[in-house]
């Protein structure tokens, strides 16, 4: 946020520094028509862009929060026309989030880039979740959206094992003799006798 929505030239300049420095391949960004003549300076420019429309949530605030996007025909019309402005300004593909999935199927099919849903339905051409959802890497009782749909339960595996590191520290058992370095008997015993009188 801040890196791009000043011009199309502030978000070329980020994106020149991105590639040069950042070792990246290419560069995502929130926004539909609006953007378009940011996409278009950037992926003139030779820098892939990757599109995000529908529920924008670096731009939530101004959507009256994290709200499903295009519930009404005059909402997913707006996300359709964001869509083909984002494609013709050369996106290489974008994300629909926070869409429901009719209106997400019918927009993948009507552009010619593929569509990454996240909270969108399967009728897009990709999906993607955010790993420390999708894994369960959260405290419990953290807000989790709808479309999350959670795979493990990687916090608690960790607060089992750090319970279990805990316990085994404060009775010693860890660390036991295959997690330390010996020492030669002769050496120990004479480190031990040069202690002496110390």
């Amino acid at each position: 946020m801040g890196s791009y929505e000043i011009s199309p030239e502030q978000a070329l300049g980020t994106a020149i520094q991105l590639i040069k420095y950042g070792r990246i391949h290419g560069v995502k960004l929130e926004g539909g028509k609006e953007m378009a003549p940011t996409i278009a300076k950037i992926s003139q420019a030779g820098i892939p862009v990757l599109a995000h429309i529908g529920l924008t949530p670096q731009r939530q605030n101004a959507l009256g929060g994290f709200r499903v996007q295009g519930k009404t025909s005059k909402g997913a019309m707006k996300i359709l026309e964001d869509a083909i402005a984002v494609q013709e300004a050369g996106c290489f593909a974008m994300v629909l989030e926070a869409v429901p999935p009719e209106v997400a199927s019918i927009i993948t099919k009507k552009l010619s880039v593929p569509t990454i849903g996240i909270g969108a339905g399967n009728g897009c051409s990709g999906q993607v979740l955010v790993q420390v959802d999708m894994s369960g890497n959260f405290q419990p009782g953290r807000f989790v959206p709808k479309f999350v749909k959670q795979f493990g339960n990687v916090w608690a595996e960790s607060f089992r094992a750090i319970e279990s590191y805990r316990e085994e520290v404060k009775s010693r058992q860890f660390p036991a003799p295959e997690h330390t370095y010996s020492i030669p008997k002769e050496e120990l015993d004479a480190f031990v006798k040069d202690t002496e009188g110390l």
